[in-house]
């Protein structure tokens, strides 16, 4: 999702401003600030912090380089470009696919990753850690990110998680790897579209329970936090899928959502319908799985490496 829209769409910037809205609307004090904060003052420095998540440069260790266990520096290209192949740690980041983990085994390191940021938030970098967990809630809602049931383009921010995808970089610079599952499509959701609605919701259910239960102990808050957002977690009844390539199921099933995004197609029976007939293409494969062992590694330099990988996922 890219960071700001144009009043036709949306990004993280308008959802998380209209999240601090209604936070403020709701529990402001007389003075209309909360903490002592400003509606403006909350809202710039939560965008600020969720923004960062998307830099365009940065520098530090990658912990499980190629999957391997192994860590290397890297100077370049921020987290939010390199491969999910050179950098799966960095993927929960961004609410999507490690490909070297099984669907469930994702959402549960992206959830966690969520939860851990709202509990490092009651320390000095306060907004830095709650920007970082809004930014991964709110990718979690893009469809380039993961997929929802199809009750979230209705604006269902409980809209159980589908499917995660995987992001490679080469795509962007006119390179077809095969790999890349992350549709550019749904970076600029239409403003008025239910994934945005949902998105906002989350962002502040996520930010009230996040103050509701800020000054209790951590363990405390930390069950109250997991109890507030666990509805808008979890995974479907039939599981959580990792869509490592861009099939030809995939892709029907990215043409779907699509018109559902921008209101051509309604969910209920006519979406439900061309899902069915999606299915009979493809008796034996859901779209855009692929089987549980993920690709082979590919072997490469970091450094370097990422620089020519250097293309961003805007969220």
């Amino acid at each position: 999702m890219k960071q700001r829209g144009d009043g036709q769409w949306s990004g993280h910037h308008d959802i998380t401003y209209a999240a601090v809205a209604r936070l403020y609307e709701q529990m402001a004090g007389p003075d209309g600030t909360i903490r002592g904060l400003r509606l403006e003052e909350y809202a710039e420095a939560l965008d600020r912090a969720q923004a960062h998540q998307d830099r365009p440069l940065g520098a530090g260790v990658i912990e499980n380089y190629n999957g391997s266990g192994k860590s290397m520096p890297y100077a370049g290209p921020g987290p939010t470009a390199h491969s999910a192949y050179v950098n799966p740690n960095a993927q929960r980041e961004h609410f999507m696919a490690d490909p070297y983990r099984k669907g469930l085994d994702n959402l549960e390191t992206n959830t966690e990753y969520i939860y851990d940021q709202l509990a490092q938030a009651s320390g000095p970098d306060e907004f830095r850690h709650l920007g970082a967990a809004a930014h991964a809630l709110q990718d979690s809602y893009s469809g380039a990110h993961a997929w929802r049931a199809d009750s979230v383009y209705d604006g269902d921010p409980t809209a159980p998680v589908v499917s995660l995808h995987v992001f490679t970089p080469m795509h962007a610079m006119g390179i077809d790897d095969g790999k890349n599952t992350h549709a550019d499509e749904f970076d600029t959701p239409p403003a008025t579209s239910g994934s945005v609605r949902a998105a906002t919701e989350a962002t502040y259910r996520m930010l009230r329970s996040y103050e509701l239960n800020r000054d209790l102990a951590p363990d405390a808050a930390d069950r109250a936090r997991r109890n507030d957002l666990a509805p808008m977690l979890r995974p479907s009844p039939s599981g959580v899928t990792v869509n490592w390539y861009p099939s030809r199921e995939w892709t029907l099933e990215r043409n779907r959502r699509l018109a559902l995004e921008h209101g051509v197609l309604q969910p209920g029976p006519e979406a439900a319908e061309i899902a069915r007939l999606t299915g009979i293409l493809a008796p034996n494969s859901t779209a855009g799985t692929a089987p549980v062992n993920p690709p082979d590694r590919r072997p490469g330099g970091v450094s370097r490496g990422i620089t020519s990988e250097g293309v961003g996922r805007d969220g």
